[in-house]
């Protein structure tokens, strides 16, 4: 697994990187692919799937935050998060619950001090290496993309332990978005009701 660190202009945007689309799209095609073999009987059913059907949607904070319940969502979350401490401290530490499944394509850090240097993560009992991230201190917002290796993706399967740590060099906020897809077998997971 290799991976670029860039600003997030060349991430997104106008002369952006074709690395990520094709990143992005890889990514999203494995993701159905595994999401396919995992719920036999369902079909892809993209945004607003119908009945056996899977969907998809940007990964979520409050899936990551591991305070929902099983059947609905609670509060409103964000990926802000606040690093009281230096060290290595966890950023996502949870499990993906029975009908859902993340896949990750990288992260992007919004804000215009970068207070982390490192990055790390685990999927299940499959660690990652350490990602570097101190030539981007000069940079402000700048986006982590991960690019696979052939016949590896990112993905956490359903009732998978997630575990993203930073190690934080200077405390306070830093908001860090995950880049990617999730993807849900039953509708009333991600689709609010008023």
């Amino acid at each position: 697994m290799s991976y670029i660190i860039g600003p997030m202009s060349m991430v997104k945007g106008e002369g952006m990187w074709p690395e990520f689309a094709n990143v992005l799209k890889d990514i999203e095609t494995k993701s159905i692919r595994r999401a396919s073999e995992i719920w036999e009987g369902y079909t892809f059913g993209g945004l607003t799937p119908n009945d056996r059907q899977f969907g998809i949607c940007p990964l979520r904070a409050g899936e990551m935050a591991s305070d929902v319940s099983t059947t609905t969502l609670s509060g409103t979350y964000s990926f802000r998060k606040n690093l009281a401490d230096t060290g290595w401290h966890p950023i996502f530490n949870y499990s993906t619950r029975k009908d859902i499944l993340h896949a990750f394509a990288g992260f992007a850090v919004t804000d215009e001090i970068l207070r982390i240097i490192q990055f790390r993560m685990e999927i299940s009992d499959r660690k990652f290496p350490i990602f570097d991230l101190q030539e981007a201190q000069s940079w402000g917002n700048f986006a982590i993309l991960i690019k696979q290796d052939i016949g590896e993706a990112l993905i956490a399967e359903p009732e998978t332990s997630v575990l993203i740590e930073a190690y934080v060099e200077a405390t306070g906020y830093q908001r860090i978005v995950p880049l990617g897809f999730q993807l849900y077998k039953r509708k009333d997971l991600v689709i609010s009701k008023r």
